[in-house]
């Protein structure tokens, strides 16, 4: 598949096709070659979450109970709820600040999501642990897509991007998978996005890749390069160990 600006050209992100991002791409840091092998023992014992929409089919099984009713007390803290439903300290540290950085930028007032808000990060999480991404490349996908949330609270967005982006689960998830697409050098195909999370509310990949192309061009506006000094500021945030997961683990 060409990279996110060539695609802008065709019209399509050819949903199905691994390829390479280009030249264009943010310079990685700190980046080992290869990737970390997922764990096929984890990946096996993952079950299907069939009661909630979007969620990947490998996501951890999650009673009922953790799903917080509106204006009940989180039954447990939050870096607490993603090492549990994470695979490894590393994404349970980048989910857990990713969902504390989102919740900050205000997404979950401009945009609804019915269910606990901490689900998309563990997503993501599971989606990069599952295609073996590794934890530095999550780290700066997660920051490119922090960036694109940042602009997304800007003016000038579409009249209708609330109605289009159906709710934060795909907005997030979405704007994440292009933000992966423009830094990886072999992406996790929309193919395998849709097999994992879009099937529940997409009637297709096709449709699926509808939903992409209207985030690239009317959201980002065809443009998917930010400034690398935004980018850095995020990637600290999201490596930084915060005083709260100090005091928990005092408490544990």
């Amino acid at each position: 598949m060409p990279g996110p600006q060539s695609a802008a050209a065709s019209g399509a992100f050819a949903p199905g096709v691994n390829g390479a991002s280009g030249s264009g791409r943010l310079r990685r840091t700190g980046t080992e070659d290869g990737s970390q092998a997922a764990s096929e023992e984890a990946t096996a014992s993952a079950v299907s979450r069939r009661g909630d929409p979007g969620l990947p089919q490998g996501l951890p099984a999650q009673p009922s109970s953790l799903v917080p009713k509106a204006g009940a007390p989180m039954p447990m803290s939050n870096y607490a709820f993603f090492v549990k439903y994470t695979y490894s300290n590393e994404c349970a540290l980048l989910a857990y600040n990713f969902h504390e950085l989102v919740s900050k930028l205000g997404t979950f007032e401009q945009f609804v999501y019915r269910h606990d808000h901490r689900l998309i990060s563990v997503t993501l999480a599971y989606m990069f642990y599952r295609y073996q991404v590794h934890h530095c490349d999550m780290a700066l996908d997660l920051a490119v897509t922090l960036v694109y949330l940042e602009d997304v609270r800007l003016p000038g967005q579409p009249v209708d991007l609330q109605e289009h982006s159906r709710d934060a689960f795909h907005l997030i998830c979405y704007l994440a998978f292009l933000a992966h697409a423009f830094n990886a050098d072999r992406t996790i195909r929309l193919s395998d996005w849709y097999k994992e999370i879009g099937w529940r509310s997409f009637k297709s990949c096709h449709q699926l890749n509808g939903y992409v192309f209207f985030l690239f061009s009317q959201v980002r506006q065809f443009r998917l390069r930010v400034s690398e000094t935004r980018v850095k500021r995020y990637i600290q945030k999201l490596c930084s160990v915060p005083a709260q997961i100090h005091s928990e683990a005092a408490t544990g």
